[in-house]
């Protein structure tokens, strides 16, 4: 992996995104605010997201 996706709300309570290098240094980021999560999804999308569903959490097996 090359990048993070990164999406928050700004001071506005508005949706933004970036994509940020390994070390944390902004490589690109949204030009405009969303109002919906799903916008700012489909927007990053645009723009190379891809979005990665969470790993299941290991199971640990519990010995007697």
């Amino acid at each position: 992996m090359s990048s993070v996706w990164r999406f928050y709300k700004d001071q506005d309570r508005h949706w933004r995104w970036q994509r940020l290098s390994i070390d944390r240094a902004v490589i690109a980021e949204s030009r405009a605010a969303h109002k919906n999560y799903d916008d700012c999804v489909a927007d990053a999308t645009g723009k190379g997201y891809v979005h990665q569903p969470s790993q299941p959490r290991l199971i640990r097996k519990t010995f007697r």
